[in-house]
């Protein structure tokens, strides 16, 4: 009698499902969360590159003489392009060259992607650099 309860005991399955959804729910969770804040990550990527086109962009049209209002006016122009798509850019990184009539570089170098988002995992720490140009329209 003993002897079949242990052999039943050995063959239960009872509670396997637990167990088994107790081991795989953490690397799921971890797989889930490495694929949103991948996609975070290259959301405000592509913004970012966006905000700068479109800076440059703007900078082209703008009539010469260029100076800080011209420069001025390109970083108002990212900033709110990049708000609209919820990535307010901090400005004081991004860097506006009118080159000799010639074209506008819009760019940043080394801005923090992940700056707001998890830093678990070391992803605080990318840095990207990025640069548009345009022609001038009115050289």
């Amino acid at each position: 009698m003993m002897l079949r309860r242990l052999k039943r005991l050995g063959r239960s399955t009872r509670g396997a499902a637990i167990v088994e959804f107790a081991l795989v729910v953490p690397i799921f969770f971890t797989i889930v969360w490495g694929i949103v804040n991948f996609s975070r990550g290259y959301q405000r990527l592509n913004t970012l590159s966006l905000s700068l086109r479109e800076g440059a962009r703007h900078g082209a049209t703008l009539q010469g003489p260029y100076g800080t209002t011209h420069r001025d006016a390109v970083k108002a122009k990212v900033f709110n392009f990049a708000t609209a798509y919820g990535f307010p850019i901090d400005t004081s990184q991004v860097s506006v060259v009118f080159n000799a009539n010639v074209d506008v570089q819009v760019g940043v170098v080394n801005y923090p992607l992940f700056s707001g988002l998890s830093t678990r995992f070391g992803l605080g720490g990318i840095q990207v650099t990025r640069r548009a140009i345009f022609r001038l329209e009115w050289s």
